[in-house]
């Protein structure tokens, strides 16, 4: 029998372009609280770049201009990629639940994906030393 992973997809947006300031977070609708990266489930028939897109701009009103992948996870039912978006705009706005705001990356590692969270800045640790 072979299960089919969910994918998903989030968007890593740095306030300042140097990489080590606050980034982008968007709190779970149930508590505002707990953040983690803007982002979601990937839709049928829709690529892992376009959903990152789509849910950006439906959860925080931006508009991902240039983004690259930057951080890759699979586990037993969850495929996820994190893009690092290089170009966007537009103004921080949203219909949707929850908060969206700048906050430490310590923020992140503090919410539900908080181990995704520590492992994926691992990762932008790692190719900053190179």
């Amino acid at each position: 029998m072979t299960r089919k992973a969910k994918l998903a997809a989030t968007a890593l947006i740095y306030k300042n372009v140097i990489l080590d300031g606050k980034v982008l977070g968007v709190s779970r609708k149930t508590d505002p609280n707990d953040f983690g990266l803007p982002g979601g489930k990937v839709d049928e028939g829709e690529t892992l770049y376009d959903a990152m897109v789509r849910e950006v701009k439906e959860e925080t009103g931006l508009t991902v201009l240039k983004a690259k992948p930057l951080f890759f996870r699979e586990d037993t039912d969850f495929v996820a990629v994190v893009y690092l978006v290089e170009q966007y705009y537009g103004e921080i706005s949203t219909d949707e639940a929850g908060a969206v705001k700048w906050i430490d990356f310590e923020v992140l590692k503090q919410g539900s994906f908080g181990d995704y969270n520590t492992m994926l800045e691992q990762q932008i640790q790692f190719l900053k030393s190179i």
